[in-house]
């Protein structure tokens, strides 16, 4: 910040909004542009999807070793409604954890559902954000009180 004299505020912008898989895809920061882009075979976007799908699994993996386990991985969210490949991705990489994604369940957007096999160790759900009713509740909360 100080050697490109930015503001607290510019900084913010390049951090949440100009970085990771916008910076190495080189594209806008919508993931279905980027998944579209990496379909048609551009590396750059490719790599990014690749990288991200890595970083999700390995906070996962990272979160089960801190709980000595974990009983369910669950998909909300923007991202996690929406991606199928990226959900599948994610699962793939977990493997070795017992996760097991069923692919003709996972083909689904913004639906509540199991979408992991009967046989998985760990248990794969969709479950869509209703991020509106939650404000609408924690504002009601706020003003009964």
């Amino acid at each position: 910040m100080k050697k490109e004299k930015l503001s607290a505020e510019e900084m913010e912008s390049i951090l949440n909004k100009q970085s990771g898989v916008q910076a190495v895809s080189g594209l806008v920061p919508d993931f279905r542009e980027i998944e579209n882009a990496a379909n048609n075979g551009e590396e750059r976007a490719i790599i990014a999807l690749d990288n991200f799908k890595y970083s999700i699994a390995s906070y996962i993996a990272k979160y089960a070793i801190a709980m000595n386990g974990i009983d369910y991985i669950v998909f909300t969210g923007g991202i996690g409604e929406n991606q199928i490949n990226i959900r599948k991705g994610i699962c793939e990489q977990l493997k070795f954890m017992g996760v097991e994604i069923d692919v003709e369940a996972n083909q689904v957007r913004s639906e509540e559902k199991l979408i992991s096999k009967p046989s998985s160790k760990v248990k794969i759900y969709i479950i869509p954000t209703d991020e509106e009713l939650m404000i609408a509740k924690e504002t009601k909360r706020l003003v009964t009180e």
